[in-house]
């Protein structure tokens, strides 16, 4: 436990101290991509006149998938819709829906697997907000945005209340926030049935970012949180995707936790330029569940890479990670599937070229995981995929 505190402690001491040697000569960014607000110049948390954003992200991905019990080849088409709109000055909506179309071959042992075309709501909520990045809402969260992808998948957005508090500093911000939500299986539909209580995910945190480009930034956020009254549904499908059954059977199918899932929750993400067109990116995630015993609950994810700007238009990136999900470090049924959920361990590779002018971008990814301990429900996993993206379409 002191360890992890310390993690924590040198994680957003790493985001302050980087973050303020803003000094250096750097090559200049656009100025759509600059942090123009001063200390000297604005008030801290100044809102400003508020301005509506909407964009189009447009994806066609080639996904190749193999464990021991199945095998897919798919093609997914993505559109990812984005709207911030401004009903006054302090009050706002955000909507992000997504639409997931698939197309390609599947074969696994139970026929289990199958693919699903999906219209799904990513975030759809209501703010109020009386300074810079500090508010309280109410609506649809996307859960990614609040904690590591270790504990939740990309794809998780729960129901419920947020709240924030944010200070500001020239390209510095720094914030506490806090949620109440329902948490559920890829819908906005909770999954218990009618005896059993609404299932909660509580959770408080700090957030750290500084920025004065997008190749100058550094993130770092820190959550404690905590699930309780979970679903049989839900601990059913955590027990297959590895997380440690109880003793005792609720029923044939049916299975409950063993442990509770509460605890510590950190992440750190960085690009800072180095040198004219050079610039390093690195990313660095801890998870400990505190309900769970040493052994099996705790995740790590760490990694970095290195990016150069050619002929100031495009973007080459290369970049590798390790990472390791011990049985009950998080929920099996909201971990990461990029990670095949919990009780892996194993590597990834990402390189990318990035058209800065015609905002598009090509992404090459590999994963290999291997299980921590044998589980017969589990297998090694191996995933690799190719991406085009249209990126930030204005409408």
């Amino acid at each position: 436990m002191r360890n992890y505190w310390f993690a924590v402690s040198v994680l957003f001491l790493f985001s302050v101290t980087w973050g303020f040697d803003s000094t250096r000569k750097t090559r200049k960014e656009p100025l759509s991509k600059m942090n123009t607000t001063t200390a000297a110049n604005t008030p801290s948390g100044y809102l400003g006149t508020p301005s509506n954003e909407s964009s189009l992200r447009l994806g066609l991905r080639a996904t190749s998938y193999e464990s021991q019990f199945a095998k897919m080849d798919v093609l997914q088409l993505k559109l990812n819709y984005f709207l911030k709109y401004y009903v006054n000055t302090s009050i706002y909506l955000k909507l992000n829906p997504i639409a997931r179309l698939h197309s390609g071959h599947v074969q696994s042992v139970d026929g289990a697997e199958s693919l699903d075309n999906r219209l799904s709501i990513q975030h759809a909520a209501a703010y109020y907000q009386w300074m810079k990045e500090s508010y309280v809402a109410a609506g649809i969260f996307d859960q990614y945005e609040i904690f590591s992808m270790l504990l939740v998948d990309d794809q998780m957005a729960f129901m419920g209340g947020q709240a924030k508090q944010s200070i500001s500093n020239g390209p510095w911000t720094f914030g506490v926030q806090g949620q109440t939500v329902i948490p559920n299986s890829r819908s906005a539909i909770s999954d218990q049935n009618e005896k059993e209580s609404s299932p909660m995910l509580n959770s408080v945190g700090l957030t750290s970012t500084w920025e004065t480009g997008d190749k100058n930034i550094v993130q770092a956020k820190a959550n404690y949180f905590k699930f309780s009254q979970l679903p049989t549904s839900v601990s059913t499908a955590s027990v297959v995707a590895g997380n440690t059954s109880a003793d005792t059977r609720i029923s044939d199918t049916e299975r409950a936790f063993k442990y509770e899932y509460q605890g510590l929750d950190s992440d750190l993400s960085f690009k800072r330029r180095i040198y004219k067109a050079a610039y390093l990116l690195g990313a660095g995630s801890l998870l400990e569940n505190q309900g769970a015993p040493k052994g099996v609950n705790q995740a790590y994810r760490a990694g970095g890479g290195g990016g150069y700007t050619l002929l100031g238009n495009h973007d080459i990136e290369l970049s590798g990670y390790t990472y390791r999900i011990e049985s009950d470090a998080t929920v099996g049924a909201y971990s990461n599937t990029d990670y095949f959920a919990t009780n892996h361990m194993g590597y990834e590779f990402i390189a990318s070229w990035k058209n800065v002018k015609q905002n598009f971008r090509v992404t090459f990814y590999f994963s290999d995981a291997k299980l921590i301990v044998e589980n017969p429900a589990q297998s090694d996993e191996k995933m690799y995929f190719l991406r085009f993206e249209v990126l930030n379409v204005a409408l």
